[in-house]
């Protein structure tokens, strides 16, 4: 209860009164045929877009995330007209392309800079709504780490969110010294982001997702048991060298050695 309660706190203090207002002034239109695509009026494009590779985002996401949603039904995809709309409902950055909540994906106008992102970017969002029913808000900000979360999202998307840094450049950052550092925990006051790390987002991004790659490739089994388990509660640092012998640090150092950092 207690724990309902913090969160309940953090969001409001995170939201303030601008989300309820958002709530009650923004108008959105369900897409026809899918009731869980809605749009404004204006981004029926996108909106499309999204309906044609909703179902199979959600496949590609239970797949690879080795568990079905636990509420698929409960999702709602909002897709905005307008960058700087987009960025007052969800309080994400207007500079950001997608974000989500634990039932919610929202789409900014921006991908209309790159259209060809919009499937990628939705599957990204979705692989963090799916983590967070399962963990719940409390859990997904204190026990999971940013760059796994981010890792994992650009790796199931197949590098959405990190489409303009390659592989190569950022393993020729990682081994100059340029790079995130893997840590086993979350933190109650929010996660850690690429600012973080002196990083640009997309390099952030990209770095977490080869590592999360790294860990999936080399002992796909262990994996698949490591997030199976993260899924159904079992913390986060632990459940790494219960699966792999190995610390996260140890991980990471076996990663940089592979490349030769």
């Amino acid at each position: 209860m207690m724990r309902r309660i913090l969160v309940a706190v953090l969001l409001l203090l995170l939201t303030g009164c601008s989300w309820v207002y958002a709530r009650l002034t923004y108008d959105f239109v369900p897409f026809s045929g899918n009731g869980q695509i809605w749009y404004e009026p204006g981004a029926e494009d996108l909106a499309k877009l999204a309906a044609d590779n909703f179902p199979l985002s959600l496949n590609r996401v239970k797949k690879q995330q080795y568990a079905p949603f636990k509420n698929s039904g409960a999702i709602k995809v909002y897709v905005f007209n307008d960058k700087a709309r987009y960025a007052h409902f969800s309080h994400a950055s207007v500079l950001t392309r997608g974000s989500s909540t634990t039932d919610e994906v929202y789409l900014s106008a921006r991908l209309r800079e790159r259209i060809d992102s919009l499937p990628n970017i939705l599957v990204h969002e979705l692989s963090h709504v799916h983590l967070r029913q399962y963990t719940g808000t409390f859990r997904y900000i204190k026990d999971l780490p940013g760059w796994f979360l981010e890792g994992l999202a650009v790796s199931v998307s197949d590098g959405g969110g990190a489409e303009n840094v390659t592989k190569e450049q950022a393993q020729a950052a990682i081994r100059q010294a340029v790079k995130f550092g893997p840590d086993d925990t979350g933190r109650i006051i929010g996660h850690k982001t690429a600012h973080n790390y002196g990083l640009e987002p997309q390099m952030y991004y990209r770095q977490a997702g080869l590592f999360v790659e790294y860990l999936r490739k080399t002992a796909p089994s262990a994996f698949e048991a490591a997030l199976v388990d993260v899924l159904n509660g079992a913390g986060f640092r632990d459940t790494w060298v219960k699966h792999y012998g190995r610390t996260l640090s140890e991980l990471w150092l076996s990663y940089e050695k592979s490349i030769g950092a």
